[in-house]
């Protein structure tokens, strides 16, 4: 006689396996905002800068001087800058500050340089900079500094900048949010954009 337990727990294996597998398959083919990105495909690679803020900048233009036989004008600025931490911990990373020409809408920018600022938590400190800016003109006025507090945004690796991720891999990703995010910010580490130091050029060139 055909064991009807042996049967019926065959058939239950069966239901589960036929139930299971085309549900693994459907949420492959799902996909959601990525918990580590929040959908933005992109991740701050410079922790806590996000909570920084620019309470209050004051400038002034120290020199400008053009360089003999060459192509650059340097304007020297004193960068005065308030700025508040709101986050529960230190924020460490860069600010980007511009020369801006306010009389070309266009294409306002002239030079650009960064600074590193170091913010102990929920705190407002004020730092202050000399910085050299470089251009290939003469300005006698509409010239202008700004700076902004830069993110360090780099790719997600884990939904590889694409913001969304399969539905069957969000439980563990987002479960493990806080490690995958310390993960990318580790083999990501944000270097500002390659640019001209204008004080050791000038020295350079002089001690020539």
């Amino acid at each position: 006689m055909v064991n009807i337990l042996n049967i019926l727990r065959f058939k239950k294996k069966y239901f589960a396996f036929l139930t299971v597998v085309p549900l693994l398959a459907v949420t492959a083919m799902i996909t959601v905002p990525c918990p580590v990105c929040n959908g933005t495909g992109v991740v701050n690679s410079l922790p806590n800068t996000e909570m920084v803020s620019i309470l209050e900048i004051d400038t002034d233009q120290l020199l400008g001087s053009g360089i003999p036989c060459g192509a650059y004008i340097v304007y020297k600025y004193g960068v005065a800058i308030r700025l508040l931490n709101e986050s529960p911990e230190s924020a460490e990373g860069w600010l980007e500050i511009r020369l801006i020409n306010t009389n070309n809408v266009d294409n306002p920018i002239l030079d650009t340089q960064y600074v590193q600022i170091n913010i102990p938590a929920e705190a407002v400190v004020n730092n202050e900079y000399v910085v050299s800016f470089g251009t290939v003109m003469v300005f006698q006025e509409g010239l202008e500094v700004q700076a902004e507090v830069v993110e360090g945004n780099v790719p997600d690796l884990i939904c590889d900048g694409t913001g969304r991720i399969s539905l069957n891999t969000w439980p563990l990703i987002s479960g493990f949010k806080e490690h995958f995010t310390v993960v990318v910010q580790e083999t990501q580490p944000y270097n500002p954009p390659q640019f001209i130091d204008w004080e050791e050029f000038m020295r350079g060139f002089f001690n020539q």
